[in-house]
């Protein structure tokens, strides 16, 4: 629509020009007013659609209250109108253009073009377009001319702005709640009536609240700032009242553009039309990004919930790719169309030089990553299939597999420390080659489970792994493959020759295709374990120990292990001198492990807790539970952290044999947070932990081998404790040097260590190997230290309440869906499966409720290892929860059901104040934040 010029006609009238056929027409453009910084003689270039700057020049506008009738649209969301929203806000072709080739910033109302949502059913979308006032200019009319000719604005623009028109321009997409549709619709309609026939809005009551208070999404496109910053429907229609009464409140809505060349006496040529294909190349290029880019980083990435990292990863950078081909393929685009606006090139040129096809390359990207995520979509649906069965899902890539490390070295890394673990090992390729097989072995692993439930069940994955798995393979604990000898033998002195000596460790690329009845015996014996929890000061060694410690165990001597490769646990990185110059270089040795961060010195290596098992003779293994090591310089408040991680880690171990804390030999004072850590110990264990310390040294060469002035520090530290005297006696101390490691790790970097060193450091091995032995035997003696026996405190009641919470919650919250549900005879069945190993819930992270029934339940958001959240607002968690909508009640009668709820509730409001009591809260309820 082309509007009656005012300052044309002002002008011809005060210059007393009469119009000939020389005189160069008026043709004004309209433009939406999605910059807000424009005004009466601002600068605009029509081929950019950017204000650029103002005429200097005094104008002061008029302003004309204008009476139009107010446009109002309501559209549910798959209505066609909705494929192209600039359209639908009423923007014209030639704008939309430059926002769809970003030769313009997508501001104000057009700022609805990067709107991330998905249109559906459920959208519905609310449009007001009104008019109510014009400011425009007419006098001093020949100065005004003379700024104009005089100035040099025809090098960046095409047009001067002469008039605006003020008013309201809004967007509203909603998406409704599922079951509410009909009476929000009715509400939108009667607004939109309202509205149209300019009656007064009225108060919303309080009914009409709660039932706009369930619109889940609210996003408002306007001209005026203070609407598009509000989310709540009911806060929209309280300020539109407002803006029907105030016009004050109401923004640039349209600029009117008058030509430069005008001004001067010039005929102008109209900018042409660009063909209208090319805007629907650019809203579907735009909509299937946005789709792929929503499916990708939304549906898949809720869905994987932390797993096949490896395979999500190559889509997502497959998904960056095709970005960036799309923002070069704009860029191509804009200049094209920029030259047709100048006039440079004809606009047949578009036709010619460009195929509105996407590219080839972008084409090929599109099915590639559909093609990725369709296979990724449907492994994951087997996997939750496999769950649903009683298998524990694990991706072998995420524990660092590969095809470098040897097959037992494999198996401890899957196995862990559980002694009724039964792995199943395969891949796509495998299950697909022989799925007859795979099914058979499948299906009598779950019937023996049936048998024996302490069996633990898992599917290892070695698809993303560069281990090459030849077969379907099963893994079995060496309790479990003890087990099975002893019940295929009938002698009990066959029984004692196996024991004598150590079984062989099976092979992963062992066919499982034979009965699982030769392999899986009914049920299974627990191994007991010798539990030691190590601590120390960040920097002291403790992972250096245990790579040292695992070397002392596995080689004969000192030889034999420089003929091989070290064995490193846990990697490692330290600084060596190289020449006489003392110059340094750092060695970097093992696997790459996200648990242990070298980069931050004077942090601790290791984050979290994580336990290594060794086999100390045919019938004892020794755990070891690696920590953060206090004395962190991010201060005391990290180290308490770091203890809260220790305390949460023990929580599922059942007894302990020993604490055993490392020293340097030689320090000039203990670290200030010496003092908490063992204060907090003492009130975790209880006092009668004091017999189980154990006190170990490293680097203690130097000392040649004694704890030397470390000792007598100890001693006074431990008297300031006010209960029996912690044992510090030659018997529970060992001291030993890690040198040997570290120069079995430098002659892998090619190092090189002349005739004397290797003899200092043999003999530091054979020292450390004899300490090795002595702490060894000591452990096999050791006691058990309990958990509810010799272990209580106050302080582990609390960790497992803690524990308790989330499950007692979630219960009454199932229990209270049920009781709504009673009447209506359906039921949500609530289930655990367990989780991935170290696993955490996150409260922070967006999630998008699933609907069950009549009810909107979050999902569990969990993350593992090594992709972690950075928000302090997680908590460890063995298992996820899900829930399943069931077409009956259930079996409990209505009154079961309150009265367990009323149970639950009782107990919960028991354990909190009982919580807040012994941790001195006033005002925090553990419950309330679950």
């Amino acid at each position: 629509m082309l509007r009656r010029n005012y300052f044309h006609v002002c002008l011809n009238a005060v210059s007393g020009n009469i119009s000939d056929a020389n005189e160069p027409t008026l043709i004004n453009l309209e433009r939406i007013a999605i910059d807000q910084l424009g005004s009466i003689g601002s600068f605009y270039n029509a081929y950019k659609d950017n204000i650029n700057g103002r005429l200097n020049a005094t104008i002061k506008p008029q302003i004309r209250k204008l009476s139009q009738q107010i446009v109002c649209k309501l559209t549910k969301g798959r209505a066609a109108e909705c494929q192209n929203l600039l359209r639908f806000a009423d923007i014209d072709h030639q704008l939309r253009l430059s926002i769809y080739l970003e030769l313009t910033r997508a501001t104000g109302i057009a700022s609805l073009m990067n709107n991330s949502q998905l249109i559906d059913d459920h959208t519905r979308l609310f449009y007001i377009y009104q008019e109510s006032s014009i400011e425009f200019y007419e006098k001093d009319l020949h100065e005004l001319k003379k700024s104009i000719q005089s100035s040099t604005c025809e090098t960046f623009a095409t047009h001067i702005i002469t008039e605006i028109v003020f008013g309201i321009h809004l967007l509203l997409i909603l998406k409704l709640p599922p079951g509410y549709e009909d009476p929000i619709d009715i509400f939108l309609q009667n607004l939109k009536e309202n509205l149209i026939n300019s009656k007064p809005l009225v108060k919303i009551d309080s009914q009409l609240k709660t039932l706009l208070d369930k619109v889940p999404s609210t996003t408002v496109y306007s001209n005026i700032d203070t609407l598009a910053k509000m989310k709540n429907l009911p806060d929209i229609y309280e300020k539109l009242i407002k803006l029907q009464t105030n016009d004050k409140e109401h923004k640039k809505l349209k600029y009117v553009l008058c030509p430069i060349h005008w001004f001067c006496g010039r005929h102008h040529v109209k900018l042409p039309e660009e063909v209208e294909n090319l805007e629907h190349y650019l809203i579907q290029q735009k909509s299937e990004l946005k789709l792929l880019n929503f499916r990708i980083n939304h549906d898949l990435s809720e869905l994987l919930q932390g797993s096949c990292q490896s395979a999500f990863k190559t889509i997502t950078e497959e998904l960056s790719k095709l970005q960036a081909l799309h923002m070069n393929n704009i860029e191509r685009l804009k200049n094209l169309v920029l030259e047709i606006r100048k006039g440079t090139i004809p606009l047949s040129s578009l036709e010619k030089q460009v195929s509105l096809d996407p590219p080839k390359d972008i084409q090929q990207l599109i099915k590639n990553i559909t093609t990725r995520a369709n296979e990724l979509e449907f492994r994951i649906k087997r996997v939750k299939q496999m769950k649903k069965d009683g298998f524990e899902y694990c991706d072998v890539e995420t524990l660092g597999i590969t095809d470098q490390l040897k097959e037992n070295r494999i198996q401890d890394m899957l196995l862990g420390n559980d002694s009724h673990k039964v792995i199943l090992c395969s891949n796509d390729e495998l299950m697909k080659s022989d799925e007859l097989a795979f099914t058979k072995v499948y299906s009598e692993m779950i019937e023996k489970r049936k048998k024996n439930p302490e069996i633990c069940l898992v599917y290892a994955d070695f698809t993303y792994s560069t281990y090459e798995l030849r077969n379907t393979s099963i893994v079995l604990s060496e309790d479990l493959k003890e087990k099975q000898n002893q019940s295929k033998s009938p002698s009990t002195v066959n029984n004692l020759k196996e024991k004598s000596s150590p079984p062989p460790q099976p092979s992963l690329q062992q066919t499982s295709s034979q009965s699982l009845d030769q392999t899986l015996p009914i049920s299974s014996s627990s191994n007991e374990f010798i539990n030691i929890l190590l601590l120390g000061e960040s920097g002291v060694g403790k992972s250096t120990f245990i790579n040292a410690f695992a070397n002392y165990l596995h080689f004969e001597s000192l030889n034999d292990a420089e003929k091989g490769k070290p064995i490193v646990i846990i990697p490692v990185s330290f600084v060596m001198a190289v020449n006489d110059n003392f110059d340094e270089k750092t060695i970097k040795f093992g696997e790459f492990d996200s648990n242990e961060n070298h980069n931050n010195a004077g942090q601790s290596v290791t984050q979290q807790c994580k336990s290594y098992a060794f086999s100390i003779s045919n019938e004892r293994k020794l755990r070891i539970i690696d920590t953060p090591g206090f004395g962190d310089t991010r201060g005391n408040d990290q180290d308490n952290l770091n203890m809260e991680e220790i305390f949460s880690f023990l929580h599922n171990i059942n007894y302990l044999n020993g604490v055993c804390l490392l020293f340097k030999p030689e320090v000039v004072e203990l670290n200030p947070y010496l003092q908490s850590c063992c204060s907090q110990l003492f009130q975790y264990f209880g006092g009668n932990i004091l017999g189980h310390f154990i006190f170990c040294f490293t680097n203690a060469r130097s000392t040649f081998f004694a704890p030397g002035n470390t000792r007598p520090l100890l001693e006074e530290f431990f008297t300031s404790f006010h209960m029996k005297k912690i044992p510090l006696k030659k018997t529970n101390t060992f001291c030993f040097d890690s040198e040997s490691f570290r120069y079995l790790v430098a002659i892998q970097d090619s190092f090189e260590f002349d005739s004397t060193e290797r003899e200092e450091i043999e003999q530091s091995w054979l020292r450390s190997v004899t300490e090795s032995e002595r702490f060894s035997n000591f452990l096999c003696k050791q006691s058990s230290y309990r958990k509810n026996i010799e272990w209580q405190s106050m302080k582990d009641v609390q960790f497992q309440i803690n524990f308790m919470i989330r499950p007692i919650v979630e219960t009454m919250r199932n229990v209270l869906r049920n009781i709504i549900l009673f009447d209506l005879h359906a039921s949500i069945k609530l289930s655990a499966k367990p989780a991935i190993p170290s696993s955490k819930i996150c409260y922070k992270c967006s999630r998008q409720p699933d609907k069950y029934d009549r009810f909107w339940i979050l999902p569990d958001q969990l993350h593992n290892p090594p992709k972690m959240c950075p928000s302090n607002d997680q908590k460890p968690t063995e298992y996820r929860l899900e829930y399943e909508a069931v077409g009956h009640q259930v079996e409990e009668s209505i009154d079961e059901l309150n009265e367990y709820l009323a149970l639950l509730c009782k107990t919960s409001a028991k354990l909190a104040q009982f919580l807040m009591k012994i941790s001195q809260m006033q005002h925090d309820d553990p419950f309330v934040s679950e």
